[in-house]
């Protein structure tokens, strides 16, 4: 026995591990209430481990979950649901659209609208090699900059 699981054949149960897994990554505690939480308490994991279900079948299910679950949410790296997202944009619409609305009738200057904060906020998109090629440029320029001012 493996836990409470039958131990017919070891590498059968390896090989299904680790596709288990590959499939849901890093986020295998998230991806494990995420499943749980969306098929109705079924230990879909468990079932898959003792061979009752295919790794096909799995997937689908994984495949499946709502956007909304925690599986999704840490892929993302936020908290945020689709329907957060959904609102914060419609509240920004709906900020430039009274801005324009007030600049056409002419009430003075209206100020313009900032949008709501998110949590993608001050982050860096950039990736580790552009981050290099920027260091790089930055330095060439710092090396010309002292070669032109002390030739002129």
């Amino acid at each position: 026995m493996i836990g409470d699981l039958p131990a017919t054949d070891p590498v059968a149960v390896q090989v299904r591990t680790e596709a288990m897994l590959h499939l849901l990554g890093d986020e295998f505690r998230r991806g494990d209430a995420a499943l749980q939480a969306t098929y109705g308490g079924r230990d879909v994991l468990r079932e898959y481990l003792r061979g009752d279900m295919s790794t096909w079948q799995l997937r689908g299910l994984v495949e499946a979950l709502p956007p909304d679950s925690a599986l999704h949410r840490a892929h993302r790296e936020n908290d945020w649901s689709d329907s957060d997202w959904m609102l914060r944009d419609s509240n920004w619409v709906m900020k430039r659209l009274l801005f324009f609305v007030e600049g056409f009738l002419g009430k003075g200057t209206p100020e313009k609208p900032e949008p709501l904060p998110s949590p993608l906020d001050g982050r860096d998109f950039r990736t580790e090699a552009e981050a290099e090629l920027d260091a790089q440029q930055k330095a060439e320029m710092d090396e010309l900059a002292v070669g032109w001012f002390a030739n002129n």
